[in-house]
Formats: structure tokens, sequence, C-alpha cells
């Protein structure tokens, strides 16, 4: 079904969107030393999250193929440590535009868990 209003939010539009988001929340609760900065803010040049992402080292999870996050970050110019891709690195696959809570609390544990194992050696890093 396609829906009647448009809302326009980060990271929430298919299964893998949402997923991001929710693995995002999942780590942050486990790991105090990762934060969450906002692509929106970003992309609009808001001066405190500019600032501050030069002081971090960054990781970042996309959802699906279509890598629009990747795009964001490239096109301003952000630099990363690592770029993580549900699709591409695990094989989640996307679902169609909709679909934004068609994923299971098995797939949030198990993409964090993994999603932590490959930035794993940046949080030794800087833990030291």
């Amino acid at each position: 079904m396609i829906p009647k209003i448009g809302l326009i939010v980060y990271g929430n539009a298919s299964n893998t969107a949402a997923l991001t988001s929710m693995i995002a929340l999942e780590i942050i609760e486990e790991n105090p030393e990762v934060g969450i900065l906002s692509l929106l803010s970003l992309a609009n040049g808001v001066e405190r999250q500019v600032t501050l992402i030069k002081k971090l080292e960054i990781n970042f999870v996309d959802g699906c193929h279509n890598e629009c996050s990747k795009k964001i970050v490239d096109r301003i110019g952000i630099k990363y440590e690592r770029y993580i891709n549900l699709e591409n690195d695990f094989g989640y696959k996307k679902l169609k535009p909709f679909t934004t809570f068609e994923y299971s609390e098995n797939d949030v544990k198990k993409i964090s868990s993994n999603v932590i194992k490959i930035i794993k050696p940046y949080l030794e890093r800087v833990a030291t």
C-alpha cells in the first residue's frame, strides 16, 4: 500500500534503512564511546556537527545497494575509516519501499553484532 501522506526522514523508508537506525541504537546502548551523528545536519553544514566530526573516527552504515548515505557523505567530503553496507557486507536484502517494519529483533541483534566486529579495531584504538 502506498501512503497518502509523505514524511521525509532519514533512514526509515525501507526495512534496511530502518534496520540501520535500530542497529545504531543497539550499538550505542552497549558502547558508550560510540555516538550517532546527524547526516542531515552535516549535509547542511551545521557548525557543531561539522566541528565534532573532525574529532571522531567515522564508521557508518548504509542500508542497501543505492548507497544513499555514502553518496551524501562523499559529496560533502567527510573522511571515514569504514563504510558498512547491509546488502553488500551481510547479504541482507532490501525490500520494496514502505517496508519499514519488515525486519526482526533477531536481525537487529545479528547485524549489530556483525557491525561491532567490524568496528572493534576502531573501538580498541580509541579506548587506549
